[in-house]
């Protein structure tokens, strides 16, 4: 529970959220905002529980290290993170006679200087030096009858032994150089210590330096150094680029930044500003980003001279600098009364401190937090007397966390998302990128600057890019719309629809249909008023926006509206490109043969790929062109079926479209490998025509196997007959083994195409049946000249004079047949020896087969005793067995169990009869032995040629059962297994 103090300086809290009144913000209408919980306060007090055993005289917190000068002069030291683990290191007997005048530690928190001033004559202004592991303050010897009023450390520096190159500066104004630390015994040790820059007036007095700061970046091989130093009438700025191999300075090079500046006189040097100041005190504050200052600040009786850095090092720049003024003293005369004993506020701080977005006043009695954006308190507490006077304000560098203390207690800030407001003050002053940037992905906020930035640009004329900002708002569609209506701006209305439109949805068909036509529309406005190269901009543009995706989505299913809106304004010119860019070529193709513009037609023909386009309209103006159109059809290739277009082939029968219709059937049979009967049939029947001279050429490169053609052999036989085309009819008879009269038409006009076909068929005797039917016209032709008729018999092998004789007229002598009668009985005498020459071959093969078999019945094969069966592994002679020429020995019961699966049906159905009539005739009486005898004998050889035909390993059964699987029963052989 909180204690009555705590209770009663909670009630002194007075906060400013920067939460305007909603009524008066610009509504957009696609948010509403709704907060479903107060955030917490910016600021928040956290009292430290500390039992100090004295005052607080100085406090300073680095790194997460509290060091605390206490009255007792006892120096605390203490981790952040570990409260209870804290060490104290009593300084009183070093301090005898001094008064303590400041402390200082650095970035790390590890090495502490403590500045004393004499209270007794006789000493001097001295330097105490403590690291964190010692025990033991050291005075620095060199820095003796020095009073120093600043220290800039290193931010580079990582040692906790060294401080490395640091900056002091003295309430003379003169600048020191030095490195101090402690080696490994605990000794001080103390470097490089020099005077680098001094800074006291021309006239004499002293300058004194109440801040110091420096910083340095490394670049490749450069090292960019600034040091900022302040007293109490100036700012000043020094700045050069350093050599260096690495990224750490070099004792002495910090003295190499001033020496550009030495030996100028002051007036001449425009490195310092003026701060028109008459206080007695002041401080140099900065906010720092990882070890770098983004902004700094420096106290003066009208405000904070506030001033960020540009973060490229080597170009210092600065932002022209601003004051932020204090309080007001109306806000004074707001505070409320209270019992117990107030001090009166002081309009000047006696310390501040900068965070990101805000200034932190310290004040005797109170804790003021001012906006760095509008300058408005937006947090101040009162603290009751029994908490002691406020001391100082101090910010750790690392861990950024701010704390006050009195001069009894500690207290540490909290800040809480202070950049929440940042996104409307920064719109407030028209930064609207830094606005947009601290919106946190907030949409309402982002629409609500979004809209200041359009309205911004749309009073001052700017209306394309406040129509580009417009569409990214929820401000009402309609409300803008207006605006650019009322103002004429059709161009940045345009712009507006289009960006709207690129943000819609699929689902939202309505909007996107209205939005494009009301876009055509104005396009289409503006085209017409517009001339030149503005009239040509706009077309281009029209083109781009009418070949978007969505805009030829939503003319397939409106295009009908956008046709009429462009009829109605009479533009032709974009109503044949519209359809051209939207495939919409029926239309284009219609209107160009309605003004008989084929040429064109026939273009955009060429150019699309729809094939029933193709089938529609090619023969209309195939009448007109049709060279040009056939050559359309052929580059279409395969993606056609000429099927479908035969019909409108076949009304075009004009000298002028013939040869080129021949010329695409050509094509397609040819080229495209068409099988279709159709296109066969009307190519033949446009040869037998026009081109019969090509028919036969045709036909023949069809091929001269029935089966394999692809046009009607009947139906061109008819036309050829019809057409009297003699040589392809012949052909054609032939295909369809119509030899007699294939023979018989070819003997009317070409004896040799007679001679030539009655070769062709296979059998003997129809080739011979042809060859009479030849022969029989040539001696008829030829009765006269016996020896030319005879010639026929050379010219076919199957003729013999006898055949040939009954065509012959009895009145020919015969001395005329002498010589071909010789030869015929030639003939038949060699034949007759060649018989007889086969007779003696097979006799002597006959002989050589029975030598061989009588061979085979004397053969013998002896079996030893430890013979095997081959199946069952027992030895043979146990039972009757088998045994092939190959080697193979069974066991008769082996092999017949292992042959019977393997037998056909039908003969293991005769072996099963067999075995029964066997187990029959075992059964008869004695009193037919004899006959019995015979019948089981038989019976048994039966079997036995059954069982014995083939090696059951060498023969026809293993070859049969190659592919048949070694184990059938995969589940019996697993539990065998197991």
């Amino acid at each position: 529970m909180a204690s009555m103090f705590d209770q009663y300086s909670s009630a002194l809290i007075r906060e400013n959220t920067n939460e305007p009144d909603p009524s008066n913000q610009p509504q957009s209408s696609g948010y509403v905002s709704v907060r479903i919980k107060k955030e917490p306060p910016i600021f928040s007090k956290q009292k430290m529980n500390l039992n100090l055993p004295a005052g607080i005289l100085f406090l300073s917190v680095q790194n997460d290290w509290v060091i605390i000068l206490m009255t007792n002069l006892t120096i605390l030291r203490m981790n952040i993170k570990q409260p209870d683990k804290f060490t104290e290191v009593p300084i009183d007997k070093y301090v005898g006679g001094f008064k303590s005048c400041n402390l200082f530690l650095d970035p790390l928190g590890a090495h502490l200087f403590i500045t004393l001033s004499p209270k007794t004559p006789g000493l001097t202004h001295e330097v105490l030096y403590l690291q964190r592991n010692s025990f033991k303050p050291k005075f620095i010897p060199k820095l003796k009858d020095q009073e120093i009023t600043a220290i800039g450390f290193n931010y580079l520096n990582n040692s906790e032994m060294m401080t490395g190159p640091i900056l002091l500066g003295t309430s003379k104004g003169i600048i020191w150089e030095a490195d101090i630390g402690i080696d490994s015994g605990d000794k001080l040790v103390q470097q490089n210590i020099r005077q680098v820059f001094d800074m006291r007036r021309t006239d004499g007095k002293p300058n004194p330096i109440t801040g110091i700061e420096f910083h340095m970046r490394q670049a490749q091989k450069n090292i960019h150094c600034m040091i900022l130093v302040l007293t109490l009438e100036r700012i000043y700025k020094f700045q050069d680029t350093l050599a260096s191999s690495d990224s750490k300075m070099a004792s002495g090079q910090l003295q190499k930044v001033f020496e550009p500046y030495l030996n100028i006189p002051e007036d001449c040097v425009c490195n310092f500003q003026i701060v028109r100041s008459q206080l007695n005190y002041s401080k140099l504050a900065f906010n720092h980003e990882e070890d770098f200052p983004k902004s700094f600040g420096s106290l003066t009786e009208d405000g904070i001279n506030f001033q960020e850095i540009n973060p490229k090092m080597n170009t210092l720049e600065f932002v022209p600098q601003e004051m932020i003024p204090y309080p007001t003293q109306e806000d004074i005369a707001q505070q409320p009364e209270n019992s117990y004993k107030m001090t009166r506020k002081m309009n000047t701080p006696l310390s501040f401190v900068l965070t990101d977005f805000h200034a932190i006043l310290l004040y005797v009695d109170h804790v003021t937090a001012i906006s760095l954006l509008n300058y408005q308190v937006v947090y101040e507490e009162y603290f009751v007397e029994q908490y002691g006077k406020l001391c100082n304000v101090v910010r750790d560098v690392r861990s950024n966390v701010t704390y006050v203390y009195s001069n009894k207690m500690i207290f540490r800030y909290k800040i809480n998302n202070e950049q929440r407001n940042a996104w409307r003050l920064y719109a407030e002053r028209q930064k609207y990128d830094l606005a947009l940037q601290y919106c946190n992905d907030n949409p309402a906020h982002r629409d609500i600057v979004l809209v200041k930035q359009a309205q911004s640009f749309f009073d001052m004329g700017d209306y394309l890019e406040a129509a580009r900002i417009y569409s990214d708002t929820q401000l009402s569609f309609e409300d803008v719309c207006l605006k650019f209506l009322k103002r004429n701006q059709n161009d940045a209305l345009m712009l507006y629809l289009k960006n709207r439109l690129a943000k819609l949805k699929s689902q939202e068909k309505t909007q996107i249909t209205m939005l494009i036509v009301w876009m055509v529309e104005l396009y289409l406005v503006e085209i017409s008023r517009s001339a030149g190269e503005r009239e040509r901009e706009l077309q281009k543009e029209f083109d781009a926006f009418m070949q978007t995706a969505i805009v030829i989505d939503c003319m397939k299913k409106n295009r009908s509206v956008i046709y009429d809106l462009m009829a109605s304004h009479g533009d032709s010119h974009n109503l044949a490109a519209l359809t051209t860019i939207h495939q919409d070529y029926e239309s284009v193709i219609q209107q160009y043969i309605n003004q008989n513009r084929f040429d064109d037609a026939l273009s955009v023909l060429r150019a699309q790929s729809r094939q029933e386009l193709i089938y529609k309209y090619a023969p209309i103006i195939m009448e007109e062109l049709p060279t040009e159109t056939i050559g359309v059809l052929i580059n279409q290739g395969k993606r056609l079926d000429p099927i479908k277009l035969i019909p409108s082939l076949l009304c075009l029968d004009s000298a002028k479209h013939i040869a080129d219709i021949v010329k695409y059937l050509e094509f397609c049979i040819h080229s495209i490998h068409c099988a279709e009967s159709a296109i066969h049939n009307y190519l033949i029947q446009l040869y037998s025509e026009h081109f019969p001279d090509k028919l036969l050429t045709f036909l023949e490169t069809q091929g001269k196997e029935i089966t394999m053609i692809s046009y009607d052999a009947h139906y061109a036989l008819r036309i050829c007959l019809k057409r009297q085309i003699r040589d392809a009819s012949v052909f054609l008879q032939t295909l369809l083994d119509m030899w007699v009269p294939a023979v018989e038409l070819a003997l009317t006009f070409d004896i040799q195409l007679a001679k030539f076909t009655a070769s062709q068929p296979s059998d003997k005797s129809l080739r011979k049946k042809l060859w009479l039917i030849i022969a029989e016209q040539e001696i008829r032709g030829k009765q006269e000249n016996v020896q030319e008729a005879l010639q026929i018999l050379k010219e076919c092998d199957l003729l013999r004079i006898e055949d040939l004789l009954p065509y012959f007229s009895d009145f020919q002598k015969i001395d005329h047949f002498k010589e071909a009668i010789c030869e015929s009985l030639k003939e038949y005498n060699i034949k007759i020896q060649e018989q007889r020459k086969d007779m003696e071959d097979s006799a002597i093969s006959a002989e050589q087969v029975r030598s061989k078999l009588q061979t085979f019945r004397n053969r013998s094969v002896t079996i030893g005793a430890q013979e095997q069966c081959a199946i069952c592994g027992v030895y043979l002679l146990m039972k009757p067995f088998f045994i092939f020429h190959c080697g193979h020995k069974f066991h008769a019961d082996c092999l017949e169990a292992q042959l019977l699966p393997q037998l056909k049906p039908e003969v293991l159905h005769h072996l099963e009869n067999l075995k029964q009539q066997l187990t029959v005739a075992q059964n008869q009486p004695q009193d037919t032995v004899s006959g019995i005898s015979n019948s089981k004998e038989h019976l048994k050889s039966q079997i036995e040629d059954i069982l014995v035909s083939d090696c059951l390993f060498c023969g026809e059964v293993m070859i049969s059962t190659i592919d048949k699987s070694f184990i059938d029963n995969w589940e019996r052989v697993d539990s065998d297994w197991q």
